[in-house]
């Protein structure tokens, strides 16, 4: 199970994509269509659509092949789901752009030119980019994914809190947050942190599914599978899957089945 939930804090960090209250890094591109395109695979993948955030970034690709930051992405997000083949296409396409990149995006191209080399220990990189932009929640979600990888989770929660003191979209961070506390065996205060990803977008189907995750975690399978089955109902491609486990967890425990929630 620990496995299980360190591998959702890895899969839940995104990065915000919405005006906040400092200085943004930028984010180099030649296209504007590219940089919208961009723009929406962050919202996709900040909402944990995260299906939907690779084609938009593909996309984006499509319009500006050197666009650095959604190859700096993939190749983020395949190296934490362990797809080394589709982490060293997109590490390489990072590390072999052409574009002038900004100062922030310079650093970012050095931590993936670091983890293509076997590096797990990128947060110094991390450190440095909330120090040139602290006000931009975009750089402690990067520490945060940094801090993931070598399993500094104590670390991890309080840059979160730290992050929710500047961002203007907290839903996200409170969901790292929920799953970075039961990585640390800390469940009252990981289903205060689910509660409140949930009360700030009730509209998305994976705050049911993280609040799943949460029962699931302390063994609640039938509070897991409503949860499942309530972000599966929202949206098909949510949780289907997890629902069932969950189900088939109850029935083994209880010894009798559970009321079904149509699909």
């Amino acid at each position: 199970m620990k496995r299980l939930v360190f591998g959702l804090i890895l899969l839940c960090i995104g990065t915000v994509a919405w005006p906040q209250r400092g200085k943004l890094m930028p984010v180099t591109s030649s296209s504007k269509k590219a940089l919208a395109l961009y723009n929406e695979a962050i919202r996709y993948y900040d909402a944990v659509h995260t299906d939907k955030a690779i084609e938009a970034f593909n996309d984006a690709l499509g319009e500006d092949p050197d666009l650095f930051m959604a190859n700096y992405h993939l190749a983020l997000f395949f190296l934490m789901n362990e797809s080394p083949d589709n982490f060293r296409r997109y590490s390489y396409a990072a590390v072999n752009c052409k574009a002038k990149l900004s100062e922030g995006e310079e650093l970012l191209k050095e931590a993936i030119e670091r983890l293509r080399r076997g590096h797990e220990d990128v947060t110094d990189i991390g450190r440095r980019l909330v120090d040139m932009y602290p006000g931009d929640p975009n750089t402690y979600n990067y520490l945060i994914s940094f801090l993931s990888i070598t399993g500094e989770t104590e670390v991890m929660v309080e840059t979160i809190k730290t992050a929710l003191t500047v961002t203007r979209d907290p839903a996200p961070f409170y969901n790292q947050l929920g799953y970075a506390y039961l990585n640390l065996k800390q469940e009252d205060k990981a289903e205060e942190a689910f509660d409140r990803y949930i009360e700030l977008d009730p509209k998305n189907p994976n705050v049911y599914d993280s609040k799943g995750d949460y029962f699931l975690y302390v063994k609640q399978y039938d509070k897991a599978y409503e949860s499942y089955m309530k972000a599966h109902t929202m949206d098909p491609s949510f949780s289907e899957d997890k629902a069932r486990m969950a189900q088939r967890l109850y029935e083994q425990e209880k010894g009798r089945r559970l009321q079904v929630i149509p699909m």
